[in-house]
């Protein structure tokens, strides 16, 4: 075997052993306890999950006309 296959052979077994002792870790100090938890943390009381209620995200009403730029 070569000297660059075994260097590649080498961190690949050293890159993959790294990727799997930081999942290892993740995994026994509790990281996948709560997944569901942090893509709740945006929403409050004030703005509950399948309600939009900021103002980019509103509907234009009828007759109402948004120019590039303007904000009301």
């Amino acid at each position: 075997m070569s000297t660059g296959a075994l260097i590649l052979v080498i961190s690949s077994l050293l890159i993959i052993g790294g990727g799997l002792a930081l999942f290892l870790w993740a995994f026994f100090n509790g990281q996948f306890d709560h997944i569901q938890k942090g893509s709740m943390l945006p929403f409050d009381e004030e703005e509950p999950p399948g309600r939009r209620t900021d103002q980019i995200l509103r509907e234009i009403e009828e007759g109402e006309h948004q120019t590039r730029g303007s904000r009301k």
